[in-house]
């Protein structure tokens, strides 16, 4: 039987003889992360990931269709009605295939414009080509219209960051994208991109639980205007003292267009909704599309942030390195659950005084658990750490220094020689990245292979990337950096990304390990023109799960030298009095 909400959608969508009706993860800012009132997907399928898209069919002859990546594949099968549902492994590409294999059942397929980008839809529009299929822009949002208690969210005031943190002042970076506008005849850049228009603006909001950034946007002019569209009036700590920057409520878009007759408006169409676009055209504007320049400012760091990120690496070590301590003093007391030690973790990082929130949901998956590669524990699926096996924490957090993200993965009573093996292989791959030395202008997918070797000698992969670039007290998860299979970006000095291969046996265990590093340049004699990774995580390895046998001696010597510094600088924030714990670190850092 249909659930309540999905049999109301689908008599609506028969209501507007609709054939299906797109229902993407994101909100109307393209974001992973979005509020309450906006997880319509979660609603409608129950589906809790990250990335995904729905497509609902109103046809009794063919089944709805769900899709997201393969890091999701083992929770969508977990979470939603496949009786329902088919389960697909793809994106944008995958969903125009369906809709096109299945134009029999279908002619019109609605979307509502804020939630589709314009490459999204053009990209549909390409594979829907040759087919009588016709995508129709909604007026309303379906889901909107028939959701019962629908979630609230309340005005978060913006804060702004000192110049010791940024590095740079918010007038600087106005003038070099203003630079940019001039340079290629715009008159008007649309920046559509909450942590793009945070990181220009030097501000910081609490609009969401993990990424401290306003969900607004503005409009920057070739003469240095900045035009912010929010609801939030708490940004006139900012316009009141600067006569170029300016506030407009979100409503006052069309009002503010139409005084601009004959403007070259910029976009970036990964990012723009297709209702924003539709509304600049209908304006007789014309249009040029361009990569979005903040989303290479922002994730090459300056010296500052990189010193901010140092710091909030030292202090999220400390955290973890207490919680591993009350992890093994209570193991034996039956209370220990996901949920809990979850709680305890965010417990010690609030005891530092520039902790500012969590970077994402903390993943704490116990056994079977683990081998959910997103997996978020609720009171259905909530865990006790009491038996033997591997226990996965993936978890980040935001101080006002910068950003960190750490996976360990930790050996709970007795291990099996497989687990200890298969952890090995992944900690190989690890160092394999962390050890990496590549020319400039080296792709991520170019060095990718290096983590998957040792995995791959043994008939073994991981469905999922192998890092991502990482935002300054932004989106633990920043554009455009990453090491995966099909990464196009160039690898520069001062970016910083996730080194985290893994691992993961469907229905027994998990294994992750996940460092942040700092691109740098590597001296070499006679070339200067190569990069290579710094370490930023200091959080020491499982040692009872490494096997030295299948390691090379120059691995063990990494090894020893990365717990080295892990002791040395810990151990200069462990207090004097707290001896257990600074010998605790000692034994977890002694060398193999």
């Amino acid at each position: 039987m249909l659930s309540r909400e999905l049999e109301l959608l689908i008599y609506k969508m028969r209501q507007k003889k609709y054939d299906a009706l797109l229902v993407p993860r994101e909100d109307m800012f393209s974001g992973e992360e979005v509020p309450k009132s906006e997880e319509r997907l979660k609603y409608i399928t129950n589906f809790t990931g990250s990335a995904g898209f729905a497509i609902i069919v109103s046809n009794k002859n063919l089944k709805s269709a769900i899709f997201s990546d393969g890091r999701y594949q083992l929770q969508l099968k977990k979470q939603v009605d496949t009786k329902f549902f088919d389960v697909f492994n793809g994106g944008i590409n995958e969903i125009g295939n369906f809709l096109k294999d299945n134009e029999k059942y279908l002619k019109i397929i609605a979307f509502d414009p804020w939630l589709l980008t314009s490459i999204k839809h053009k990209t549909l529009s390409k594979i829907l080509k040759s087919t009588p299929l016709i995508l129709k822009a909604t007026k309303k949002n379906l889901i909107d219209e028939i959701w019962k208690k629908r979630p609230t969210e309340t005005q978060k005031s913006i804060f702004q960051l000192p110049l010791k943190r940024t590095g740079e002042s918010f007038l600087s970076k106005i003038n070099r994208l203003k630079k940019i506008i001039t340079n290629i005849c715009g008159d008007y850049y649309v920046l559509f991109n909450p942590a793009g228009l945070s990181w220009l603006l030097n501000i910081r909001c609490h609009d969401l639980k993990y990424t401290p950034v306003s969900r607004s946007f503005c409009i920057i002019s070739s003469k240095g205007e900045v035009f912010i569209f929010s609801d939030n009036s708490t940004f006139e700590i900012i316009t009141k003292n600067h006569s170029k920057i300016h506030l407009l409520q979100i409503n006052e878009l069309t009002s503010f267009l139409k005084k601009l007759k004959n403007k070259n408006f910029l976009i970036d169409p990964v990012f723009l909704p297709l209702q924003i676009k539709y509304l600049i055209f209908n304006m007789g504007l014309n249009i040029h599309t361009i990569s979005c320049p903040i989303e290479q400012f922002k994730s090459v760091k300056n010296s500052n942030e990189l010193n901010g990120f140092k710091v909030s690496h030292l202090k999220d070590g400390l955290a973890f390195l207490k919680l591993f301590f009350w992890l093994e003093k209570n193991l034996s007391s039956q209370d220990l659950t996901e949920i809990t030690v979850s709680k305890k973790l965010y417990e010690l990082r609030s005891l530092e005084e520039t902790f500012i929130c969590e970077s994402f949901a903390t993943i704490s998956a116990f056994k079977d658990n683990g081998a959910i590669i997103h997996y978020k524990a609720d009171k259905s699926t909530d865990k006790k750490i009491d038996k033997d096996g591997l226990y996965l924490i993936d978890s980040g957090a935001h101080y006002l220094e910068g950003t960190t993200d750490t996976t360990r993965t930790i050996k709970i009573g007795k291990v099996s020689e497989e687990m200890i093996n298969n952890y090995t292989l992944v900690l190989k791959g690890h160092i394999a990245i962390a050890t990496a030395i590549f020319p400039k202008n080296t792709k991520g997918r170019e060095i990718d292979t290096l983590a998957r070797k040792a995995l791959w000698s043994e008939g073994k992969d991981y469905a999922h990337g192998t890092g991502h670039g990482v935002g300054c007290l932004l989106s633990v998860h920043e554009g455009p950096i990453s090491i995966s299979k099909h990464s196009k970006c160039d690898i520069r000095k001062g970016m910083v990304i996730s080194n985290e291969p893994g691992y993961y046996k469907n229905g027994e265990y998990g294994i992750r390990i996940e460092n942040l590093e700092v691109v740098s340049k590597k001296h070499l004699k006679n070339n200067e023109n190569f990069l290579c990774f710094e370490n930023l995580t200091r959080v020491p390895f499982e040692l009872e799960l490494i096997n030295k046998e299948i390691l090379t001696i120059d691995e063990i010597n990494w090894i020893n030298l990365y717990h080295e510094k892990v002791y040395r600088e810990l151990a200069n924030l462990i207090t004097p009095n707290d001896r257990e714990l600074l010998d605790y670190l000692k034994i977890k850092t002694l060398p193999i």
